[in-house]
């Protein structure tokens, strides 16, 4: 299965409203198609899920600034 397959299918299932903003970030800022597909997962996790992408996010940039 290719990566864009397991994005759309992950893509069908968010509401438009979600699909939208995905759009205007990958219309804004750019994004290749594995940063779309991260993109899309961070639209469908839930809020426990976003915050722990958040503080391995945090964890990263701090082991980068050390």
């Amino acid at each position: 299965m290719k990566l864009s397959d397991l994005m759309d299918d992950v893509r069908a299932t968010l509401p438009e409203e979600k699909r939208k903003l995905i759009d205007a970030v990958i219309d804004k800022y750019g994004a290749d198609e594995n940063c779309q597909f991260m993109l899309v997962l961070m639209a469908s996790a839930t809020k426990r899920e976003r915050r722990l992408a958040k503080l391995l996010l945090s964890d990263l940039e701090q082991q980068e600034v050390e």
